[in-house]
């Protein structure tokens, strides 16, 4: 992978097709996947479907993960739901990153509470996985990372890596909301906090990565793979001059602190046709057996489901 970083080529992206096809009953969507190892090849994924009501809920599938392909096995199963009337998380729950630390599996989720005029609030909880069961159990009532004096509209963290027993994450602060013609229009960006045991957070000021230009406004769903001593983040952004709609871009740092941006090589993007002509979203990276995957989102933010891609020359 460094070697493909240091020569400013493309990353060789195969794209295998969609996995999950959004037709449970009741619910629309099948967004943000997340996926780790749970034994031999095979992963426990996590992602999020939408109610009748549009609230998100988070299901648990395993999957098979091997020889470049992903598949899921059996029936996925609904694992977390909305919070009380009231929580930060009382209008949905969005899966968005899968750690292991000292044993145990955590989910970290966004939970999703409306305001008024369309406005809305979505800061982070954190869920304890038994993978032998498929089973999320949520650690707190509250946010382990939210609206606070660093974050004054929402922290919606999506990225998470462990290192030296400091716990890292790359996360969506909202910047501000505009009000236009068509309503209030949200602006927000990627930002980095570190913690001891990944609940409490001292957060950095300031934007990982600035806007590119007047058209670009939001990132999102950022991850994050650290090899070779260096730091390697695919994200959603959006919009450019002739671009309404999200597409995958890419940074690399030595520090998971400064990055540059280089989107050119990517190397993924919309389909000519299909579920992910329209748009390409929420990027999920891991490694397996050697090989790289990427789970991530195409046409209407995970409507169509979700697929995969394997990196074909991941050295």
């Amino acid at each position: 992978m460094k070697d493909r970083l240091n020569s400013k080529k493309p990353f060789s992206w195969k794209k295998q097709g969609l996995i999950f096809e959004a037709k449970i009953p009741g619910f629309t969507h099948g967004s943000h996947p997340c996926a780790i190892h749970y034994k031999d090849d095979i992963f426990a994924v996590a992602f999020t479907c939408r109610d009748a009501n549009s609230r998100s809920h988070i299901f648990l599938s395993y999957a098979s993960v091997s020889d470049g392909k992903i598949s899921l096995i059996g029936s996925p199963k609904v694992a977390l739901l909305p919070g009380a009337p009231g929580t930060f998380d009382c209008d949905g729950v969005i899966s968005v990153c899968l750690i292991k630390n000292e044993g145990q599996l955590y989910l970290y989720y966004v939970g999703w509470q409306n305001l008024p005029d369309g406005l809305w609030i979505c800061d982070t909880g954190r869920a304890k996985l038994d993978a032998d069961n498929l089973t999320l159990t949520k650690e707190f009532l509250g946010p382990v990372l939210g609206r606070d004096k660093h974050n004054p509209l929402f922290a919606a963290a999506t990225a998470f890596h462990i290192r030296d027993g400091i716990w890292h994450t790359w996360y969506n602060s909202g910047v501000k909301w505009e009000k236009t013609e068509n309503g209030w229009h949200h602006h927000y960006g990627i930002h980095h906090a570190q913690s001891p045991d990944g609940v409490d957070w001292a957060c950095d000021p300031g934007l990982c990565i600035p806007f590119a230009d007047e058209y670009e406004y939001a990132f999102g769903r950022p991850t994050v793979f650290c090899k070779d001593d260096t730091y390697f983040m695919w994200f959603a952004h959006r919009a450019s001059k002739n671009i309404d709609t999200y597409r995958i871009g890419f940074a690399s740092s030595l520090d998971g602190l400064a990055w540059e941006r280089n989107d050119a090589i990517s190397g993924i993007d919309v389909s000519s046709g299909g579920w992910d002509s329209e748009m390409i979203c929420y990027p999920y990276v891991f490694e397996h057996a050697g090989k790289m995957y990427m789970l991530y989102n195409g046409n209407g933010y995970g409507r169509t489901g979700f697929g995969s891609a394997v990196l074909e020359d991941a050295v």
